[in-house]
């Protein structure tokens, strides 16, 4: 399956070095983002359709708040080929003034990227594969320059669907039969 990696993160509302950063967090409320989607598959091309993406923001109580998304559209990527995507999301919903208050103090502010997708294979002799789910996320650390802390490129891991999480927090007894269910569907990457 593909592997998917953040090469570049860039908040520029939480760069405190620029010289009007207070009054940037109410007027740059973007992400700028450049991922890399790489098959690295010697004979089996990739149909992905829409690449959904969505960003969060970890908030100082352990919870995620969805603060924007992003669609890429879909593409067939060939043999062994790497794509890129470089572009902006403008965010809803940031409490930018906590996070500009603890990049400011010099700690790090944490956001999550989470990719969803439907792919098809394609065989070496022209037929595809049914589809499967690639559901793949990471977390990235953004310090007071508005830039993700890892210098190397982060990569993006699988995740549990969200109903399986709902259903392990309940308890409920079906999640045995669900797990087996979904992780037949689920590529890592």
């Amino acid at each position: 399956m593909p592997t998917v990696h953040i090469q570049d993160f860039y908040i520029p509302a939480l760069n405190t070095k620029l010289p009007n950063f207070n009054s940037t967090t109410a007027t740059a409320n973007f992400i700028f983002f450049d991922l890399e989607l790489k098959n690295e598959m010697k004979q089996v091309g990739v149909r992905y359709k829409n690449v959904d993406l969505t960003f969060y923001y970890s908030t100082p109580k352990p919870s995620l708040l969805s603060v924007a998304n992003y669609t890429i559209p879909g593409f067939y990527q060939g043999r062994d080929k790497a794509a890129h995507c470089c572009d902006v999301a403008e965010t809803r919903g940031m409490p930018w003034l906590d996070a500009s208050a603890a990049v400011s103090n010099g700690s790090t502010v944490v956001f999550r990227l989470e990719l969803s997708a439907a792919v098809k294979l394609k065989r070496f002799f022209g037929s595809y594969s049914k589809t499967k789910q690639l559901l793949l996320g990471a977390n990235v650390e953004v310090n007071g320059y508005g830039e993700k802390v890892q210098k190397k490129n982060i990569k993006l891991k699988q995740r549990v669907p969200k109903k399986v999480k709902d259903m392990a927090a309940t308890g409920e007894s079906e999640l045995k039969l669900l797990v087996v269910d979904s992780n037949a569907s689920v590529y890592s990457a």
